[in-house]
């Protein structure tokens, strides 16, 4: 009885030191970036052994990657409406805001960094770029399916069009990203690609 007890109240324990792992980490490459960030200097602020680190992640790439999606992710859900084309420019109004905010100058952070270290590099594509992109995929799909875009279009040329703005203004930071923004865009691709009714 007093081993299901003991191993009931464990596991909590366990939980609160993983996120609070993923809290310094966040908190560290938001203030120091990427490049200065250690996992030496996660442990010490989360008052935990590396192993502890070690046992869940296998570098610091995979640590902030993890912080970084429970933090962004419930705000970078793909909507989902009746017609496909209005989930599309929902999103890109998701996008703006997100990119508007304190998240969006730390995806800044992460993209610069992710040019010189190959871990962040390939944990940002595979974790946060390539989910996003199946997501928009589907909902083009759809939207051809549904009659509201050409059948003849290419899905990844225009999934480029879409988002490849936001990131563009993101790291050169030309020029802001208000909601008209993003409704300049949806027009400016959709005019181009909507099937003739």
């Amino acid at each position: 009885m007093s081993q299901n007890v003991q191993l009931h109240r464990g596991r909590p324990r366990s939980e609160e030191v993983h996120q609070a792992i993923l809290k310094v980490a966040l908190d560290q490459v938001s203030k120091i970036g990427f490049r200065a960030l250690s996992i030496e200097s996660i442990a010490e602020a989360a008052r935990v052994g590396k192993t502890t680190i070690y046992r869940r992640w296998p570098n610091k790439a995979a640590v902030v990657m993890d912080a970084f999606l429970v933090h962004v992710s419930p705000r970078a859900v793909f909507p989902t409406m009746p017609r496909a084309v209005d989930s599309i420019r929902s999103q890109l109004h998701a996008q703006a805001k997100l990119f508007r905010s304190k998240t969006g100058k730390l995806i800044s952070s992460l993209l610069g960094e992710a040019q010189f270290d190959s871990e962040l590099k390939k944990a940002f594509r595979e974790r946060w770029i390539l989910p996003r992109r199946q997501l928009a995929r589907e909902t083009i799909e759809k939207a051809i399916e549904q009659g509201d875009l050409r059948k003849d279009i290419s899905i990844e040329t225009m999934i480029d069009m879409l988002y490849g703005p936001f990131y563009y203004r993101l790291q050169l930071e030309t020029d802001p990203m208000p909601d008209a923004y993003a409704d300049d865009i949806f027009n400016s691709i959709m005019n181009g690609n909507a099937q003739l009714k």
